[in-house]
C-alpha cells in the first residue's frame, strides 16, 4: 500500500511542475521575445521480483518481473522557434528573424536577448530600454552614437549629364501661356417692380418659382401693409427657411427688387399671386426674370465670375506667383476693392493689368472669348509660369485652378540648351556651375561652362565636338575634364564631366524630341549634421546627414550559440551563457547563418496558446489520476485495518 501512495505522490509532484511550466508559458504569451518551455517526463526506478532467465536444454526462457515506482520530470526544454514579428514603427525596435541574439552588458557580464527594444541615453550610448544595459557592436565594445557628429564637406569631383539634345533644328518662337478655360461672367435673375404700388400685401401669399423647379409660397402677414414690411417679411422667410436657390428683397427708388441667390443662364425667378397683391407691391402679373451668362471682359467684376464661390470683400488678397521670363521668382499680391478707394481693383481687366506689371518682358491680354494669354516679348526657351490663388484668410474665393495657365507654345531659340548645377569646393561652399549647349554647323555641340567671376576661374571650357551617331547615341567629346580655381581658401579642384557611355543611350542623346539635356548629378556636398538614423537588415546603424551624406556609424552585434537551448534565463527575457550552450560567436546579422534584423518591429512570444490550453487539460487530468491513486490506496489501507 505504501508503494502505491508514493507512486501517486511522484505523479502529483511531476504534474505540479508541469502545471507550473504551462502557467509560465500562458502568462508570457504576450511577452516580446519570450520562448516557451516544454516538459518531458520519464519513469522512475523499478523493483525487480524476478530476474529474466534464459532457456535451458529442458526449459524455455522466462521474462523477469518488475514493478515501476512512478514518474518524474526529466527535463524542461526551451522551444527556440521563431516568434511572429510585431510592427512598432520605431527605428530602434529591432526584431531578429532567424538565429541569434543581441548582446548587452551591465559592465561586468554579457547577456543575450531576442528583444531589441533599444534607445539612446543622454551619454549617446545605445542601451536596452528595459534594463539600461549597454548594447555591443560586432567588435565586442559598447555602441555610442554621436548625435553631434558632423559629416565633412566633400569637393565635387564628378558631374553627370543626361537628357536629349534635339536632332530637329527649330526657329525662334516666343513662349505663350494661356488660361486653360475661358472666364465667364454670370449675373443673377432680377425682378424690379415699379414705385406705383401701394405696398400693401397683407394677408396675401406671394408665390416664387425659382430655377423652374423650386416652388416657394411666402404668406404675408396682416402687418405687411407697406413695401418695406413686405421686403422684410420676404427676407425673414428665407432666414427662417433656408433654401438654395433663394431670393433677396431690397428697394431702390421706392420700388421692390427681387434678386436670385444663383447666377447664370440657369438662374430664374417667376413671381405670381393674386392680381391685387402683385399690383399693390408694384409687380406685373406673373413676372419672370432669368440670369445672364456671357464671356467675361475687362469690366467684369471678379465676384461675378462663374467660378467665384463667395463674393470678394474689400481688402481680400489674390496671390500672383510664378517665374518670369528671366527666371526670377514672382510672389505678388492683388488687393481686391475699387481702385477709386485705393485698392488694386475689383475687375478682371484690373487683375490682368496687375499680372502684366508683375511679369515684365511679356504681353498679357484678355481676348473676346474671355481667355487670358501671356506671351513672352522675346524668343527662346522660357521658364515662364503664372499662377493665381486666393489667400486663405479671404472672405471671398474663386476656383482659379479651373483656369490654370498652361504652355500653348513653347519658346525656342537658336538650338541652345542651358543648364546649371550646384557644386561644392573643398570647404563645402556651394557654387553654381552654369553651362550652355550650342549646336554647331557640323551638327556637333559645344558646352560652355562657367562659374561666377567673383567666386573663381574655370579652365578647359568650352567642351567641343560633343557628337552623336545615327542611332542618337553619344559618340564622344574633345575633353571630359575642367579645372576650377576658387578665390577663397578652397583648393583648386578638377571636375570630371560624364556625358555617357560611348555608343550607349545612358547620358546625353540626340533624338527628334525637344532638348532637355542638363547636369543631372554631382558627388560633392557641404558639411552637415546628423538628421536621422536607420538600422539595416545587417545591423548597420546608418546616419543620414542634412547635406545628403550617408555614414555607417556602427554595427550591432548578433551572437550565435552551438546550443541556444542551453542558455540560462535571467529574467527580463535576458539569457546568460552556460557550459552546455557553448561560447558566444559574435558576428553580424545576416552573416554566417545569423538572422537578419528588422527595424521597426519586435519579435512576439512563440507561445502557442491553443496548444498550452490542451496541455493544461492533460496536466489537470494526469494530476487528478495521481490523486486518485493516493485516495484509492488510502481506502484499501483503511479497509485492511478494519479486517483486524
Amino acid at each position: 500500500m505504501f508503494t502505491a501512495l508514493r507512486i501517486g505522490l511522484t505523479g502529483l509532484r511531476a504534474n505540479q511542475r508541469y502545471l507550473d511550466v504551462i502557467g509560465n508559458n500562458l502568462t508570457n504569451s504576450e511577452t516580446a521575445g519570450f520562448k516557451a518551455d516544454r516538459v518531458t517526463f520519464s519513469d522512475v526506478l523499478y523493483s525487480s521480483q524476478r530476474l529474466p532467465t534464459g532457456p535451458s536444454s529442458t526449459l524455455g526462457g522466462v521474462n523477469g518481473r518488475q514493478f515501476g515506482l512512478g514518474t518524474q520530470v526529466s527535463s524542461v526544454d526551451q522551444v527556440m522557434k521563431q516568434g511572429a514579428l510585431i510592427d512598432t514603427g520605431r527605428t530602434f525596435d529591432l526584431a531578429l528573424q532567424g538565429d541569434g541574439y543581441l548582446v548587452v552588458s551591465n559592465g561586468n557580464e554579457d547577456f543575450y536577448t531576442r528583444v531589441g527594444s533599444l534607445t539612446i541615453d543622454r551619454n549617446s550610448s545605445l542601451v536596452d530600454s528595459r534594463t539600461g544595459f549597454l548594447v555591443k557592436n560586432s567588435a565586442g565594445t559598447a555602441i555610442t552614437i554621436d548625435s553631434e557628429s558632423i559629416a565633412p564637406a566633400v569637393a565635387t569631383q564628378n558631374v553627370t549629364f543626361g537628357g536629349n539634345l534635339s536632332a530637329n533644328k527649330s526657329g525662334p518662337l516666343p513662349e505663350i501661356q494661356e488660361s486653360s478655360a475661358a472666364y465667364v461672367e454670370v449675373l443673377p435673375a432680377i425682378i424690379t417692380g415699379t414705385a406705383s404700388g401701394s405696398g400693401d400685401g397683407s394677408n396675401e401669399t406671394l408665390t416664387l418659382n425659382l430655377d423652374a423647379s423650386t416652388l416657394i409660397q411666402i404668406p404675408l402677414s396682416a402687418s405687411a401693409t407697406t413695401l418695406t414690411a413686405v421686403e422684410n417679411e420676404i427676407n425673414a422667410y428665407f432666414v427662417a427657411n433656408p433654401s438654395n436657390p433663394s431670393v433677396t428683397a431690397s428697394q431702390s427708388g421706392g420700388a421692390l427688387i427681387l434678386t436670385s441667390s444663383t447666377s447664370g443662364a440657369n438662374s430664374k425667378i417667376t413671381v405670381s399671386g393674386t392680381n391685387t397683391l402683385l399690383t399693390d407691391i408694384g409687380l406685373a402679373t406673373t413676372t419672370t426674370a432669368t440670369g445672364q451668362q456671357f464671356n467675361a471682359n475687362a469690366n467684369t467684376l471678379l465676384s461675378n465670375l462663374s467660378t467665384n464661390n463667395t463674393p470678394y470683400a474689400n481688402g481680400d488678397i489674390i496671390q500672383i506667383t510664378g517665374i518670369d521670363t528671366q527666371g526670377n521668382a514672382v510672389n505678388a499680391t492683388f488687393t481686391v476693392g475699387p481702385s477709386t478707394s485705393g485698392f488694386d481693383g475689383d475687375t478682371l481687366g484690373e487683375l490682368v493689368t496687375a499680372i502684366q506689371t508683375q511679369f515684365p518682358g511679356t504681353t498679357v491680354a484678355l481676348d473676346t472669348n474671355g481667355e487670358i494669354g501671356i506671351q513672352s516679348s522675346t524668343t527662346g526657351p522660357s521658364s515662364l509660369t503664372v499662377s493665381l490663388q486666393d489667400l486663405g484668410t479671404n472672405t471671398g474665393s474663386t476656383t482659379f485652378s479651373t483656369h490654370a495657365f498652361g504652355t500653348t507654345q513653347a519658346g525656342t531659340g537658336p538650338d541652345t540648351r542651358a543648364t546649371s548645377i550646384t557644386v561644392f569646393d573643398s570647404l563645402g561652399i556651394a557654387h553654381t556651375l552654369s553651362g550652355q549647349f550650342e549646336r554647331q554647323d557640323d551638327d556637333t555641340w559645344n558646352l560652355e561652362l562657367s562659374v561666377p567671376g567673383n567666386e573663381g576661374t574655370l579652365v578647359g571650357s568650352p567642351i567641343t565636338q560633343i557628337s552623336f551617331g545615327a542611332d542618337g547615341a553619344f559618340q564622344g567629346s574633345s575633353l571630359s575634364q575642367v579645372e576650377i580655381s576658387w578665390n577663397s581658401q578652397a583648393s583648386t579642384q578638377s571636375v570630371n564631366l560624364d556625358f555617357g557611355t560611348v555608343g550607349g543611350l545612358k547620358g546625353l542623346t540626340q533624338f527628334g524630341d525637344q532638348s532637355g539635356a542638363q547636369a543631372t548629378s554631382q558627388d560633392g556636398f557641404e558639411s552637415g549634421t546628423l538628421a536621422s538614423l536607420n538600422v539595416t537588415s545587417g545591423g548597420v546603424i546608418r546616419g543620414f546627414y542634412t547635406n545628403g551624406a550617408t555614414v555607417d556609424l556602427d554595427t550591432i552585434a548578433v551572437a550565435q550559440f552551438a546550443n541556444s537551448a542551453g542558455l540560462i534565463r535571467e529574467g527580463s527575457t535576458l539569457y546568460r551563457r552556460s557550459d552546455n550552450s557553448g561560447i558566444a560567436l559574435m558576428g553580424q546579422a545576416g552573416v554566417s547563418g545569423a538572422g537578419s534584423l528588422v527595424s521597426g518591429a519586435l519579435e512576439g512570444s512563440n507561445v502557442d496558446t491553443a496548444e498550452e490550453f490542451v496541455r493544461l487539460i492533460e496536466a489537470q487530468r494526469s494530476f487528478q489520476g495521481a490523486a486518485r491513486i493516493v485516495t484509492t490506496a488510502d481506502e484499501i489501507f483503511a479497509e485492511l485495518l478494519q479486517i483486524v
